[in-house]
């Protein structure tokens, strides 16, 4: 990846340079929308998983850190769901579009495997963000990486999903075309983890099914 003083002489930018998701909206012409668009697609998940996420939800230090919640919460629910809907979950890897010169690293990125080789193939569906209690960080790099996919991805109408959370609070978001949807109901967890896993399940299968249409139509 480049790095910083590079990307500015370069004319480049970085996901972290944004600081407000107003910003990325502005000036990327998106209008804004507030409604709940997530819906359930239920998903069986085994019981021994789920005890184990709750008791790993009560460990001393799991939420002291970015690092520790992403490696004890966020991954293994974000890997149970992705490998449910046989997606690749790229964790904290390279972004780049070079239409828009952002780059950056993504903590998580969802997308098939390019013929098996360790990069992604497009489209890519989803983008997340984990934060420790900071949405207005998260959500404006999430967004900026959400424009950067959907320029990757040269198909305004596969919609890109987009994910903040700290763990125990979810969020969500989708752009499709120039219309960015902030869903308007947030889940938290481990209280709503079934129904969590339901949304995430949903969000993965419109995103496969919509990624095998645009494979199909090549």
């Amino acid at each position: 990846m480049l790095d910083e003083e590079k990307t500015k002489a370069n004319g480049w930018r970085t996901f972290t340079s944004f600081k407000r998701r107003s910003k990325v909206l502005k000036e990327f012409n998106l209008s804004f929308k507030n409604e709940c668009f997530v819906q359930e697609k239920k998903i069986s998940i085994n019981e021994y998983f789920l005890e184990r996420l709750n008791r790993d939800f009560i460990k001393p230090g799991v939420f002291n850190s970015e690092y520790s919640i992403c490696e004890a919460i966020i991954y293994p629910i974000l890997s149970e769901i992705s490998a449910f809907n046989e997606l690749i979950i790229w964790s904290h890897y390279k972004l780049e579009s070079p239409e828009i010169k952002l780059t950056g690293e993504a903590d998580y990125l969802f997308a098939f495997s390019e013929c098996g080789d360790d990069d992604y193939d497009k489209p890519i569906i989803c983008v997340g963000e984990a934060k420790k209690e900071n949405f207005t960080d998260g959500w404006a790099q999430v967004s900026a990486e959400m424009v950067a996919a959907q320029k990757l991805n040269k198909n305004d109408d596969i919609p890109i999903y987009g994910i903040v959370t700290t763990g125990k609070l979810w969020e969500f978001a989708v752009l499709k075309g120039n219309i960015y949807t902030h869903n308007s109901l947030d889940y938290t967890t481990p209280g709503q983890m079934k129904k969590l896993m339901n949304i995430l399940n949903w969000i993965f299968s419109e995103g496969k099914k919509n990624a095998e249409i645009l494979k199909a139509s090549k």
